[in-house]
């Protein structure tokens, strides 16, 4: 995202001089890694912790929606950049990819089934599904390539 901020910044205040320093071997590899973060495109997809379990069994949805909210405000700036012909076609640089949550004991899988619950009627998690079918999850996370 810092490439996204500082596009945006440089939109909003041309006379700023904004430096950007890649520390490691490749470009955005610290975020874009699949092993490192979900990379730029950050949306609350499966990340569990913005959607912690409150006191009362209820889940608290506003931290998951309000970051897919600021995503989508990112996609929007993207398809203004592209328009605009700041950058080049998105389908160079834009790969969208699964989700999954995986979780194992009894307690996490009622959490990530109340999860599921809270979020699939909301339109910013409109194909969200929930599974323990061992195919479909075999399917979706292979063990090895």
């Amino acid at each position: 995202m810092s490439a996204t901020l500082g596009t945006l910044l440089a939109e909003l205040e041309p006379d700023w001089k904004i430096l950007l320093i890649e520390k490691l071997p490749e470009m955005g590899a610290e975020s874009s890694n699949a092993w490192n973060n979900a990379g730029t495109g950050h949306s609350a997809l499966c990340e569990l912790n913005y959607t912690p379990e409150q006191a009362d069994g209820s889940l608290a949805t506003e931290g998951a929606i309000k970051v897919n909210e600021q995503f989508q405000v990112s996609r929007q700036f993207w398809s203004w950049l592209v328009s605009s012909k700041v950058i080049p076609d998105p389908k160079s640089f834009i790969h969208p990819s699964p989700h999954m949550s995986f979780v194992w004991g009894a307690d996490n899988v009622e959490y990530l089934k109340k999860r599921y619950e809270a979020l699939k009627d909301h339109p910013l998690f409109p194909n969200m599904e929930y599974t323990e079918d061992p195919l479909t999850i075999a399917r979706w996370a292979p063990l090895s390539d």
